[in-house]
């Protein structure tokens, strides 16, 4: 307990945060590595001459340098702890040491200021061992007055310890942090802040239950003394007997049942109880942006519960809650939690940014409400293949697919595969969730499996070739006019595709469009660009063929020409 709690407020009482304030380092919370460090820097007097001490609000910064402050100067040291008990110690507790100092930085962050310190200190300690200077908010100087106390820390006075502290590193100027040791203090956990509470209501003899403990924690979002700020504001509400709804009373906590009828409707798909649920929470006059966090955390809990299996050290909750928990989430599949909570995720910013957040609330939980409804892709493409099966006049019985890469028509030396050919019975090295054109060649296959692999953009343009020829050394993909657009596709990676077929099989890559366009073979990495084959065509399309203004339009946009029309009428010349 801290030395100030022997002193009162005229009203004589004070409040929590300074009653329960540390004195010594051992009572500091959540700090170990700073503290350790200090006191064995005291214990092998390895003592610097300036430290920086950062962190968020409320995590000790402040009172680790008024400990250090005693530790330096008890008269039964410089120790690790120091006694609470000498002058000295009692001195700086109460602020009545001429030798220790501790100012403001944004009420003293002029030159001037800075200039009076320096000339403060050009002289030894009058009482004590080490004179001691804390500047709080350090970050708020001006920079003229970070100039002049530049020169000081360079060449420091002896005897005297400059203790800076400030939330906000980054504004530090890195002449003045170089010069310093910095320590980093680091956020409470909610566990660390729950236990330092439950301890202040022992001694209090305060009656408050663990969820109402959890919500201060959560509120105090890792500053200590926030919480007990939060914990003084309940008592003063409650009284000694701490209820949860009280607590969540005057925290302005959204009721967790809110919470959860909302939640059960998103997963359940009631999409007709968003508007009435809505229309709740803006009567009961909370915060929708509030309750879309709370919400968010609430399927982050769903989603804990569901794929940890002792969740009870992450979440604070009872037994019965988890349970609870565990109950709302048993029908639905983690992936489904997921898939909620990364969609609330994305619907933060708009309504954070949103002109009408309610409006913007109801049609994105609605959206919500839906998700339910979608299928796995295996599912969807399994009821897709017995619905193929199932159609009349259809060739292919249970079993047998209109695809698959296992289809082998071999003609010699040649072989050749049609779209429209029969297929043998798929085996082992075939599912029919995907759905692949058929391949005549091993080649073939083991190509496409490497570009589902590597390529994965890749594979289903490749898949739609509309029939493969090879030989011993050609693997020729053969494309339909219709298709060209799939063949260009293939041809920008046809370098990329000759080199891995040339290491599968050994067989080079042609690419053919039929009636339209002949694309080179990938080894011709200098002939890379589709030409135009001519097809038979009138007299009009030949003519205009050999104009060579025509052939560069059609190179350069890869296109054919389909029909000529002649000019009519009084514009023709």
């Amino acid at each position: 307990m801290s030395p100030e709690s022997k002193g009162k407020t005229e009203s004589g009482y004070l409040v929590l945060a300074r009653k329960y304030r540390p004195g010594l380092f051992s009572e500091v919370v959540g700090q170990e590595a700073v503290v350790r460090t200090l006191q064995n820097a005291i214990r092998d007097n390895r003592i610097g001459h300036a430290y920086l001490f950062s962190g968020m609000r409320g995590v000790g910064k402040t009172t680790v340098a008024r400990i250090l402050a005693k530790a330096l100067n008890c008269e039964q040291g410089p120790a690790p702890e120091p006694c609470n008990k000498c002058f000295m110690c009692t001195a700086i507790n109460e602020e009545r040491l001429l030798d220790f100092i501790e100012i403001d930085g944004a009420s003293n962050r002029g030159i001037e200021d800075v200039k009076a310190l320096r000339d403060s200190i050009q002289y030894e300690p009058m009482h004590s061992r080490f004179r001691i200077i804390i500047i709080d908010e350090v970050h708020q100087l001006s920079r003229d007055a970070f100039n002049a106390l530049l020169k000081t820390l360079e060449e420091p006075p002896s005897k005297t310890v400059f203790i800076f502290a400030t939330t906000e590193f980054h504004k530090v100027p890195k002449t003045i942090a170089s010069r310093c040791q910095h320590f980093v203090f680091k956020r409470l956990s909610n566990q660390q802040i729950i236990d330092h509470l439950r301890f202040i209501a022992s001694e209090e003899k305060i009656e408050i239950s663990l969820y109402s403990l959890k919500l201060m924690a959560e509120a105090a979002d890792g500053s200590l003394r926030d919480a007990e700020t939060l914990l003084d504001m309940v008592v003063s509400f409650s009284g000694s007997q701490v209820k949860d709804k009280e607590t969540e009373e005057v925290l302005g906590v959204i009721n967790r049942n809110l919470i959860e009828n909302l939640a059960r409707a998103i997963l359940n798909g009631q999409s007709e109880a968003i508007f009435s649920q809505v229309e709740a929470l803006t009567s009961s006059g909370i915060d929708l942006k509030q309750f879309y966090n709370d919400l968010i955390n609430y399927f982050r809990n769903l989603l804990l519960v569901k794929i940890v299996a002792n969740p009870t050290k992450l979440l604070f909750y009872s037994s019965d809650e988890i349970n609870h928990l565990k109950e709302i989430c048993q029908q639905h599949r983690p992936e489904d939690l997921l898939r909620y909570l990364l969609m609330l995720q994305e619907g933060e910013t708009g309504l954070r940014y949103s002109s009408q957040p309610r409006i913007l609330l109801e049609a994105w939980l609605i959206k919500l409400c839906y998700l339910r409804n979608l299928k796995p892709v295996e599912e969807a493409l399994e009821e897709l293949s017995e619905i193929t099966t199932k159609l009349p006049g259809s060739r292919f019985g249970k079993g047998e697919y209109p695809s698959g890469p296992s289809a082998t028509l071999l003609k010699g030396k040649t072989g050749v595969y049609s779209a429209g050919s029969a297929l043998p019975k798929k085996n082992a090295n075939y599912s029919p969730k995907n759905g692949i054109s058929a391949f005549n060649q091993e080649t073939a296959d083991k190509l496409y499996f490497h570009l589902l692999r590597e390529k994965p953009a890749l594979a289903p343009i490749f898949k739609m070739v509309n029939r493969i020829e090879t030989d011993k050394k050609v693997l020729r993909l053969v494309y339909n006019q219709d298709r060209k657009h799939f063949a260009e596709l293939i041809n920008q990676n046809l370098v990329y595709l000759n080199r891995l077929s040339m290491e599968l099989g050994g067989k080079e890559i042609q690419l053919v469009v039929e009636n339209g366009q002949n694309f080179a073979t990938g080894s011709e990495k200098h002939n890379l660009a589709p030409t135009i084959k001519e097809s038979p065509a009138p007299e009009e399309t030949q003519a205009l063929l050999q104009d060579p203004k025509t052939r560069t339009l059609l190179n350069t946009l890869k296109g054919q020409v389909i029909a000529v029309k002649k000019k009519t009428g009084p514009e023709q010349k």
